[in-house]
């Protein structure tokens, strides 16, 4: 996209636009949801054409294949609304109205977690996603009535492009699938079939330029068509959420697969506080006491340790899988640990990666902070992912839960 120029900054700041240049870059990172999509289904492709069942194909497959259709089906979410946007308002692209940064911006910002896991899913026989993670919804709609008719477009544009997409997924399914599974196919095909009247419905009652209350009850029929065809396209990729839902790492047990292993808790036999440290800053952070104080009162603190040990382990699987490796200087050695607490090591990304709720790209540096400062004057406990560029020689930083966090002093 061309820089605005300064008589579209005016009239866009006249009718109270937001400037669009995040919703742009979003758009061009998540341009690659459609050759990921692609390379997923010809892998599925090649499955079906040795004899395996789309109804039986591995679970890391079909969860690529379901969280890249939903990185697809927001993607082009997204891209419908700024298109749609931009033919109805040339004079001012670049910036759009609140309500529709608001709804893209919740539509891009969701691409790049599915990308994250159907990357992952895609390297890693292992994978698995929390639990209840599918069937997704869709993000909530943008709270405004009447619907701006440009919103209304491009939902009916993305329902097009959702609804082609989901046919040819279904017409393939179908021919790959054997006889033994045609009960199941046929509950997934009624399904479908519910999915793809309500959009065909919404087609034929779609008119530009319709009157206010006509365009009312089309918007309200296609948000139920879209959300539809979002949850059976995910049924379609992975035809065993049908039976098992959104399921998360147990059902690996009833395989017979032992359970990862978990960092041990407070109190639990292996429990080392300096566990999330990074190795090799370990021995010389044991012989500064404030150091060991402040560990301590991370954990103490910690108002749901087992998350933040979950997070911890997202990492270290992510390490132990190549997805990551410890982020080293132009010398190649390793840029030490994050300057607070756990004084975790800073990691690079191999691959895209989800860790918790936050994506982190191929190539981006990351680490852990998981901290209790200030929480006894009431700030929240800390524990996320840090995602940036690091720089060694930090001052160490004690995270007194007495004091409050720098930036709010």
């Amino acid at each position: 996209m061309e820089t605005p120029g300064v008589w579209t900054r005016v009239r866009a700041f006249a009718r109270g636009e937001r400037d669009a240049e995040t919703l742009y870059a979003y758009r061009q990172a998540g341009a690659q949801v459609h050759p990921l999509l692609d390379a997923a289904e010809r892998r599925r492709f090649d499955l079906t054409l040795s004899g395996t069942s789309p109804f039986a194909v591995k679970r890391h497959v079909g969860l690529e294949l379901a969280c890249a259709w939903n990185a697809f089906a927001l993607q082009t979410l997204a891209d419908k609304m700024l298109e749609a946007d931009e033919a109805a308002d040339p004079g001012t692209v670049g910036f759009v109205p609140p309500v529709t940064f608001d709804q893209v911006n919740a539509y891009y910002t969701e691409v790049g977690r599915w990308l994250g896991y159907a990357s992952e899913a895609g390297h890693d026989p292992e994978f698995e996603l929390p639990a209840r993670t599918l069937p997704a919804r869709l993000p909530q709609w943008s709270p405004v009535e009447p619907c701006p008719r440009p919103h209304l477009d491009a939902m009916i544009a993305a329902l097009d492009a959702m609804r082609v997409h989901a046919e040819a997924a279904m017409h393939n399914l179908e021919k790959a699938t054997p006889e033994a599974d045609a009960p199941k196919l046929a509950r997934l095909r009624g399904q479908f079939e519910g999915a793809l009247s309500k959009a065909t419905y919404v087609s034929g009652m779609y008119r530009p330029g319709a009157s206010l209350a006509l365009h009312e009850q089309v918007e309200e029929h296609a948000k139920g068509a879209i959300e539809g065809l979002y949850r059976v396209g995910q049924l379609i990729s992975y035809p065993a959420l049908l039976t098992e839902g959104g399921r998360g790492a147990s059902p690996r047990k009833a395989r017979g697969k032992a359970p990862l292993p978990r960092t041990s808790l407070p109190g639990e036999p292996g429990f080392d506080r300096w566990a999330m440290t990074d190795p090799n800053s370990v021995r010389h952070l044991r012989n500064d006491p404030n150091a060991g104080r402040v560990i301590d009162e991370m954990w103490a603190l910690d108002p749901d340790p087992a998350a933040s040990v979950a997070l911890w382990d997202e990492i270290c699987r992510a390490v132990e899988t190549g997805g990551a490796v410890v982020a080293r200087n132009g010398q190649g050695q390793p840029l030490g640990f994050y300057f607070c607490t756990p004084y975790c090591a800073i990691y690079e990304a191999r691959r895209p990666l989800v860790l918790g709720d936050t994506p982190v790209r191929k190539g981006q540096r990351f680490t852990f902070e998981r901290a209790a400062e200030g929480v006894r004057l009431g700030y929240p406990y800390k524990r996320e992912i840090v995602v940036g560029n690091f720089q060694t020689g930090a001052a160490i930083d004690y995270c007194d839960p007495d004091q409050p966090p720098p930036h709010d002093e």
